[in-house]
């Protein structure tokens, strides 16, 4: 009588230990289930803001795109001027000048990235993915912003000098006007074409801002396409997860 009383008791123990344990077990998944649904709508949420930062940063890049191309054709239009032996007075010219003479500022938004990386890159489900953004944050845009910057630094000093020393010469003027409230100078017309048109030194110049803005293009139209591919896989994998 009494081994039946003990069996029955080890049996309610082994039971109410397997409750136990078997709430145990339920409890971490449940746990576990929570922070792995806390961790998809975190890299969710930072993959769409990554979306977004990359649209703005295509919209910027082909902003940029638009104004090399149109420095671009001001210079070989100046460039074909001199070849013909003839440059216009007056405002036409010194439009022309004028884009001719613009700086480029390369910038994009990383932000998304760090963000991603904080949170752990890995914990994003697709690799491939993983890979391209990784790729497109760490290579590409890094290696496209030092090319250009290499590219300006060794030709935007050149032309700059070139301009200041053709402004002593009296081949250009410099006027001043407002801008924004702030006063800031531009050319805006020769004063002597004939010797404008001898100039070869400032010529030369021009010459090298062309080489700058055929090299920076293709540098840029490179990143926007490795930008088009990334805002493609991000756009899928929404569409996915969906």
């Amino acid at each position: 009588m009494s081994e039946n009383k003990t069996g029955k008791y080890l049996k309610y123990a082994v039971g109410e230990i397997l409750l136990v344990v078997i709430g145990i077990l339920i409890a971490l998944q449940i746990n576990n289930w929570n922070e792995k649904r806390k961790d998809k709508i975190i890299e969710n949420q930072i993959l769409e803001e990554m979306l977004v930062s990359l649209k703005s940063d295509k919209a910027t890049f082909k902003m940029l795109e638009k104004r090399l191309m149109d420095k671009d054709s001001a210079i070989q239009k100046i460039l074909d001027l001199r070849e013909q032996g003839e440059l216009p007075f007056g405002k036409s010219f010194g439009g022309l000048m004028g884009i001719a003479r613009q700086k480029i500022v390369f910038s994009y938004d990383r932000s998304p990235y760090e963000s991603l990386v904080s949170l752990g890159i890995n914990k994003i489900s697709n690799k491939e993915l993983i890979i391209v953004i990784n790729k497109y944050y760490t290579q590409n845009l890094p290696r496209s912003v030092k090319f250009m910057e290499s590219i300006e630094e060794q030709y935007l000093p050149k032309f700059e000098k070139a301009q200041e020393e053709a402004i002593k010469r009296g081949v250009l003027k410099k006027l001043f006007v407002k801008r924004g409230g702030e006063t800031k100078w531009s050319i805006l017309y020769q004063t002597n074409p004939n010797r404008l048109l001898e100039d070869d030194d400032y010529y030369q110049s021009m010459i090298d801002q062309f080489q700058y803005m055929e090299n920076s293009l293709g540098r840029l139209r490179n990143l926007i396409r490795h930008n088009a591919k990334l805002i493609e896989l991000l756009e899928k994998n929404k569409r996915r997860i969906k």
